[in-house]
């Protein structure tokens, strides 16, 4: 990986995508060979160390039951900064969400407050964004967050976390490939390894796996190769 640019992993459900990050961010250390961060083995890295590199948006990703505010600032526990949490909230695209909330920033979220009040899906999918980009990790990761969503809708969550983390370098993962054609590099993974790479131009010319992968799905974004 370079600095600065934008990447996608892509392939099918199964074809170990998910895995790659895991193994980069340290959560599986049962591997052979080396991983190396700026020629360094992540195992001389100590796992705080290895961690604070990374911001991941997981499919998974967690919906704590305290205020907008404080879910938001759990990106970076250690620097309460309102001006970094409201930045972080418009570009993630809340503003108008909060605006409408009784107590705004401070409302709390889900059942276990009274009065606690619960997002839609794409909201609390924002939320887990404008969390990652109050981290000031060098690398973000969004690891298929929005697969509840339609393919179009996925695509512009993507689009819009691209162009937000310029400057930063990111790791889009989706068997979509809509938010593929945004990367600089495009990653192929097929049976756990990488079978094909480029930018979205030369691997259509190509005309393998991942060409394949795109025309099958071109009707879901109505966009041209």
């Amino acid at each position: 990986m370079k600095k600065n640019l934008h990447y996608a992993f892509v392939g099918i459900n199964g074809a170990g995508k998910t895995t790659l990050t895991k193994l980069l961010t340290g959560m599986y250390d049962n591997y052979e060979g080396e991983i190396r961060i700026n020629g360094r083995n992540i195992r001389d890295y100590e796992l705080s160390e290895l961690k604070a590199l990374f911001a991941v948006v997981y499919q998974d990703f967690a919906k704590y039951s305290i205020t907008i505010r404080d879910n938001i600032a759990l990106g970076d526990v250690n620097h309460l900064d309102e001006e970094r949490i409201g930045r972080a909230v418009s570009l993630a695209g809340l503003k108008d969400t909060i605006h409408m909330l009784p107590q705004g920033m401070d409302t709390y979220l889900g059942k276990i407050k009274e009065g606690g009040l619960d997002l839609s899906g794409g909201e609390w999918q924002r939320l887990a964004i404008a969390r990652a980009l109050y981290n000031p990790a060098e690398v973000r990761i969004l690891d298929e967050p929005t697969a509840a969503l339609d393919p179009l809708a996925e695509s512009n969550i993507y689009e819009m976390f691209g162009r937000i983390s310029r400057g930063i370098s990111t790791i889009f993962i989706t068997h979509r490939l809509g938010a593929a054609k945004l990367a600089d590099n495009i990653i192929v993974i097929n049976d756990g390894a990488l079978a094909e790479q480029g930018n979205h131009e030369e691997l259509m010319k190509m005309g393998g796996i991942y060409a394949e992968m795109f025309e099958s799905q071109r009707s879901w974004y109505q966009c041209e190769a």
